[in-house]
């Protein structure tokens, strides 16, 4: 049986914590307002992870789409569930994985739902994945909720995976300029400090810039660390605020080639989610609160909102949309002809494929659509480097032979 935690008020408005077990959170409720106090927040007790999973690589999107096609073809033949779990704890390869579904499994054979038992691990299931598991289990739909799922995590993982192999070849780019122009700094450039103060003349601006820049690389190696260091640690922790997050998704959608990317996967997204979680039987206002909490933009899951909003004042899906800004013309029409029809869930998911293919494209040029942007580095390294070094060669006949 879950743990949960709570918060509540008692008769004198006092705070009350504590921790209480049970099978879910209106049980815990109840409980609650039984010894006469006033619930104000209940939520399942994410368990903790031991000390040795610390050390334990973390379920990839990848082992939660294969463990997820595994439990549909086992559940769609009509294995009982405690079978299903117990191959799964067995067979799953990942530790942390292997040890949250063990645990999955003891609490569902101890009577706890499945999507409370599912709930307790939330740094391995999305939301979306729990309020899937939830609405399956409670309409009697689970194999069709783990299939949509399955799918929708298989197109997340390809996508995640293109991305990653389309900027490969920028990284590498990146890497080799910033290796030669430290080569550079370190063994090319000091001499040229040497030779022009023993003659006592003036460095050209340039250079006395990549002497600045080869002094910290060498004889102040540690502070660059240090610098590098607390510079990333502090970029996280801005990414993490509310600020940081609403800059960082302003951004995201104004980025030369990555904004258009971005925002094409967005809509594709919330056209796959939308669609399955449709098709799966959920409500549509719950389906978009669910899309809006799973969307890592925070600008596109406002919008999202807003449509939730407007839907529950009594407006249709489009014309909620025509007052957003994120959502493409597309994605719009299919969802004004799919109210039409009755066909919501088919135009929205072939709007997406549509957008699948078009990130596709984007991908497979990655590399050529980026190369201007890879220039203007290249270029400007190489111009620097080149002023601060033939600037002191044209001036030798000065230095050596002053008028």
């Amino acid at each position: 049986m879950p743990t949960f935690t709570f918060k509540a008020r008692n008769q004198s408005g006092e705070a009350v914590v504590g921790e209480l077990d049970g099978d879910s959170v209106n049980s815990i409720k109840e409980v609650i307002s039984a010894k006469g106090l006033f619930p104000t927040n209940v939520q399942i007790k994410a368990l903790e992870v031991s000390s040795f999973s610390l050390f334990q690589k973390k379920p990839t999107p990848k082992d939660i789409a294969s463990m997820t096609r595994q439990f549909q073809a086992m559940f769609a033949v009509g294995t009982p569930m405690d079978r299903i779990l117990s191959i799964l704890a067995r067979q799953l390869q990942n530790p942390s994985l292997k040890q949250a579904m063990i645990r999955i499994h003891k609490d569902v054979a101890s009577g706890t739902r499945l999507s409370v038992a599912f709930r307790a691990f939330p740094q391995y299931f999305s939301p979306l994945y729990i309020s899937m598991i939830e609405v399956g289990e409670t309409g009697g739909v689970l194999d069709k909720t783990l299939r949509e799922m399955a799918l929708i995590l298989q197109k997340e993982t390809e996508i995640t995976s293109k991305v990653k192999s389309a900027m490969l070849y920028p990284k590498i780019v990146l890497f080799v300029l910033g290796a030669v122009m430290w080569g550079m700094l370190a063994f090319v450039v000091p001499p040229f400090k040497t030779f022009y103060s023993r003659h006592g003349a003036e460095l050209p601006t340039p250079t006395k810039i990549v002497l600045a820049m080869s002094e910290l690389a060498t004889s102040y190696w540690y502070i660059a660390l240090f610098g590098g260091i607390a510079g990333y640690w502090l970029w996280k922790r801005f990414s993490k605020t509310a600020l940081g997050q609403d800059w960082i998704s302003r951004i995201a959608f104004k980025l030369p080639v990555f904004g258009r990317l971005n925002r094409l996967t967005a809509n594709a997204r919330f056209g796959h989610l939308l669609s399955g979680l449709y098709r799966a039987g959920v409500p549509i206002a719950h389906a978009l609160a669910v899309v809006a909490n799973t969307m890592s933009n925070i600008h596109y899951a406002n919008d999202v909102l807003a449509v939730k909003k407007g839907l529950e004042q009594g407006n249709s899906l489009s014309k909620c949309m025509e007052q957003t800004k994120y959502f493409e013309p597309m994605v719009q029409e299919a969802v004004s002809v799919g109210e039409k029809t009755g066909q919501l869930d088919v135009l929205l998911d072939a709007t997406a494929t549509f957008y699948d293919a078009e990130i596709d494209d984007i991908l497979k040029n990655l590399a050529t659509l980026i190369e201007p942007i890879l220039l203007v580095f290249l270029f400007s390294g190489v111009t620097l480097l080149a002023l601060a070094i033939y600037m002191p060669i044209w001036n030798l006949s000065k230095v050596i032979l002053p008028k």
